[in-house]
């Protein structure tokens, strides 16, 4: 993610960002998909990986989803980006709200920022074009969201922490964990275990590991120009 050459003169399109239209072909909760690995990929883009396949976590769905990230809380704007995209609504908890100061901009309402995890969600769940449709929280705090923020329906909890907070309810057994960088192997280790930990100090620079029930992805993480303004945007001026 580069910083553009100029800034754009105005905020770049939301669906201008890489994002299937939502579908639930097994009619089931993200567990009961058999492989990310789609041709197209439903749901949030991820990536691609070595063979050129998209790689995919699935859209906001009948059953809630919990994610945890181990990397930089950049990453937590992409993931909003993409649950945008996807008809989400987002609410982004982190401790450092003026980077999220251009999207929220760009974002239409959809997209609020707070200082701490509020009673979450504060609208009701949703199927997508169904009245807020299906709710987000994307979190960069250091304490995690509590476990339960993800049990329910049209519901997605993120997580994005350089390792997992011991303890943590949230990080037992999440549905997907992201792994971001190489030098992250010993977390991976500790939340993961041994093999896990090999597949990240594996990595090479731009490369991503994403471990989930059904097996485990290497890839790099596709960035379009238009998210890249957007991630970079910068907020509306001050009075």
């Amino acid at each position: 993610m580069t910083a553009p050459n100029t800034a754009p003169s105005t905020a770049p399109d939301l669906a201008a960002i890489p994002g299937t239209p939502w579908s639930d072909p097994l009619g089931s909760s993200f567990r009961s998909f058999r492989s990310f690995r789609l041709a197209p990929a439903p749901g949030l883009h991820l990536g691609t990986d070595a063979t050129g396949r998209a790689v995919a976590l699935p859209a906001p769905g009948p059953a809630g989803t919990r994610i945890g990230v181990l990397g930089d809380a950049l990453f937590a704007r992409l993931l909003a980006l993409r649950l945008l995209a996807v008809g989400a609504r987002v609410t982004a908890a982190t401790r450092t709200p003026e980077p999220w100061a251009g999207l929220v901009q760009a974002a239409g309402g959809r997209l609020d920022v707070a200082a701490s995890v509020p009673a979450w969600p504060g609208r009701t769940p949703a199927p997508p074009t169904v009245d807020d449709g299906p709710q987000a929280l994307v979190s960069d705090l250091r304490r995690p969201p509590s476990r339960a923020t993800a049990n329910g329906p049209w519901r997605t909890v993120v997580h994005v922490a350089n390792a997992a907070p011991p303890r943590s309810g949230f990080w037992v057994a999440p549905d997907a964990v992201i792994v971001l960088d190489r030098r992250l192997a010993e977390a991976a280790d500790r939340l993961l275990g041994a093999e896990e930990a090999r597949t990240t100090a594996s990595l090479s620079p731009g490369e991503i590991a994403l471990f989930h029930p059904y097996g485990t992805h290497v890839l790099r993480v596709d960035v379009t120009p238009p998210e890249d303004a957007l991630l970079l945007a910068p907020g509306p001026p001050r009075a």
